[in-house]
């Protein structure tokens, strides 16, 4: 089960308190947003994981160190369903270590409540056909960690495996961009302000290909009431072309501190 989860996501971190701003972040603020309006901004600033590939290198080690995968077969317990919609099995598209992603957010962040699980695995499927918001062609599921690779089932419509990519976990600041209200809202009468300021964050702070928490990176689209749980973009899926692309998953503030994974929505773009 998720620790409480008390701020309102709206302004802050999910964990506590807005996370430190760089002086080069806060100047380019200020210099957009003048000195009275510079705090409002700073408060929106997020902690976020980035999930990046391991290289087998000295430096990001091996499978051992691993906080996740993307692709793959999923570590589905016995008795578990496989997650499908209208017949047709989902793809599972990452699976994430709960334990080791709260160990790399809790050492290298800036003191957050870790907002998600302690323990387990969040396993993240997906329907290619429907990507409407309304949660039904998505499922994350929080399982116990230990139970073996099960393939997908056979289906007349055939759910062929992403190729599996160990990923690590790094810290990372996350700012809004121009299309979050909450920074638009800041600018009632000057859209175009708020645009320049989204620009300088995104030069600031390169937006990564996959990220945990924060804010969203891709345009996949942005349910009303909900926050970035997992955003997987710019290739980092082996898909084929027509395929999902980019893909978000979104949850509410109160269903992150229960632990209702199964209230979570998505949206994709396709290329």
């Amino acid at each position: 089960m998720a620790e409480p989860v008390t701020t309102d996501m709206s302004t802050t971190a999910p964990g506590g308190g807005a996370p430190p701003i760089p002086e080069a972040v806060a100047a380019a603020i200020r210099a957009r947003a003048g000195d009275r309006l510079a705090p409002l901004v700073h408060r929106l600033f997020r902690s976020s994981l980035v999930l990046g590939p391991v290289t087998g290198d000295g430096e990001t080690g091996g499978g051992e160190r691993d906080e996740g995968r993307l692709g793959g077969l999923p570590a589905l317990p016995a008795g578990t369903a496989w997650p499908a919609f209208s017949g047709r099995p989902m793809r599972f598209l990452a699976q994430l270590d709960c334990a080791r992603l709260a160990g790399v957010f809790r050492a290298t962040g800036p003191g957050d409540r870790w907002p998600l699980p302690t323990d387990g695995l969040l396993l993240f499927f997906h329907d290619e056909w429907l990507a409407d918001f309304s949660g039904r062609g998505c499922r994350v599921l929080h399982v116990p960690a230990g139970a073996p690779p099960r393939a997908a089932p056979p289906s007349e419509h055939g759910t062929p495996a992403v190729p599996a990519v160990p990923v690590r976990a790094s810290w990372a600041l996350s700012a809004p961009s121009y299309q979050d209200r909450e920074l638009e809202n800041l600018f009632p009468d000057d859209f175009l302000v708020a645009l320049d300021l989204a620009l300088d964050l995104a030069d600031q702070l390169p937006r990564p290909a996959v990220r945990v928490l924060g804010w969203c990176d891709t345009d996949t689209g942005r349910p009303e009431g909900h926050r970035p749980l997992l955003q997987i973009g710019g290739g980092a899926l082996d898909t084929a072309r027509g395929a999902c692309a980019d893909v978000s998953f979104w949850i509410t503030d109160e269903d992150l501190a229960a632990g209702r994974f199964d209230l979570v929505r998505h949206g994709f773009e396709t290329v």
